[in-house]
């Protein structure tokens, strides 16, 4: 269970992973909380002047005309050409592409008092269907500039507005069964076997390894190279979960989550 990525992030128990065992409290249908910022998370900073459009905290940080058009952007993995529109004083529209594919697509907009912004963002490729986000960030510095969309923005929350990852464990025979609402699907052994990841692009194997009672580590794989590691903990009042997402890139996300009724 893990998507988010910031950009899109994301998002969002960023990035489908998952674990329990067998006759545990594991078992059953869970739900991420909204992803909150942590104590050392930075703002982002964006510089709307000029008709262009600059995002200075992005890694790596691009400038692009905001006409409308895909302009190419360098160095980022996830997609090649960006495209921004103004689409009112406190509203812009962005398309990213990869290889011509659409990748995601977000509209901001900038509350009237100028103090908060919500994006709303649809993810292409990570599932059979697009996953949509919703993000909530408060102003952190001054207005850079004449756009409100202009200066740094700390991020509040930011959770999937129909609760795409929504997942389900089951275990029979010490194998467990993972379904999500993005039709993401495995089984596999407690006992560190490698096992097919069905319908995800990102993933197409899993191992799932028991680490203590309370403890479950799931390493996601793709053609045979580990690209994520998840670490599941159960509270002991058996409807809280907290996770731990390593994309062994330097990048790790913290997230709680608890199980439906």
């Amino acid at each position: 269970m893990c998507v988010l990525q910031r950009a899109a992030l994301g998002a969002a128990f960023s990035l489908v992973c998952a674990a329990a065992w067998a006759q545990s409290p594991f078992d059953g249908t869970w739900r991420p909380d909204p992803q909150r910022a942590g104590p050392n998370e930075k703002p982002d900073e964006y510089l709307l002047t000029g008709g262009t459009y600059e995002c200075r905290s992005c890694t790596p940080p691009y400038k692009v005309a905001a006409d409308g058009h895909d302009h190419p952007v360098a160095g980022n993995p996830r997609y090649d050409t960006l495209s921004v529109q103004l689409i009112d004083d406190r509203t812009i529209a962005k398309i990213a592409k990869k290889q011509g594919q659409t990748v995601f697509e977000t509209r901001a907009s900038v509350s009237p008092d100028g103090n908060s912004l919500v994006e709303n963002q649809r993810l292409f490729g990570m599932s059979p269907n697009p996953i949509e986000l919703t993000s909530k960030s408060t102003r952190s510095g001054p207005q850079k500039g004449a756009s409100s969309l202009s200066g740094t923005w700390l991020r509040i929350e930011t959770d999937l507005t129909h609760h795409d990852e929504d997942t389900t464990f089951k275990v029979i025979d010490q194998t467990l069964s993972m379904t999500d609402r993005m039709g993401r699907s495995f089984q596999a052994k407690l006992n560190g076997t490698n096992a097919p990841y069905k319908g995800s692009p990102e993933y197409n194997s899993v191992v799932v390894k028991r680490i203590n009672a309370n403890t479950i580590e799931e390493s996601d794989q793709k053609d045979g190279t580990v690209v994520k590691v998840c670490t599941w903990t159960l509270e002991p009042d058996g409807k809280t979960l907290h996770v731990r997402f390593d994309d062994l890139h330097g990048r790790i996300q913290e997230q709680t989550g608890h199980k439906l009724p």
